[in-house]
């Protein structure tokens, strides 16, 4: 059984910001500009050093690591 307030540990896990794709446009220091999967553009920091044209994951306005440079393929049905 888990130790503390259930409520307080579901929350913990439930409230977390969507974690989005995002591309590296520019870079000041540990403050990148980002430009998401849906073309709108971010500020995004971090303290891990990421090369323009890297694709990251985005959460929260804070990049958690390097995403898979994978094809982008759209069908419609």
């Amino acid at each position: 059984m888990a130790s503390g307030n259930l409520w307080q540990l579901f929350k913990n896990v439930t409230e977390q910001g969507a974690k989005q794709l995002a591309t590296v446009i520019d870079r000041t220091g540990s403050s990148y500009t980002v430009t998401m999967q849906g073309g709108s553009v971010s500020m995004a920091t971090s303290s891990a050093a990421y090369d323009i044209g890297n694709k990251v994951f985005v959460r929260d306005g804070e990049i958690l690591g390097i995403a898979p440079d994978l094809p982008y393929t759209e069908i419609e049905v």
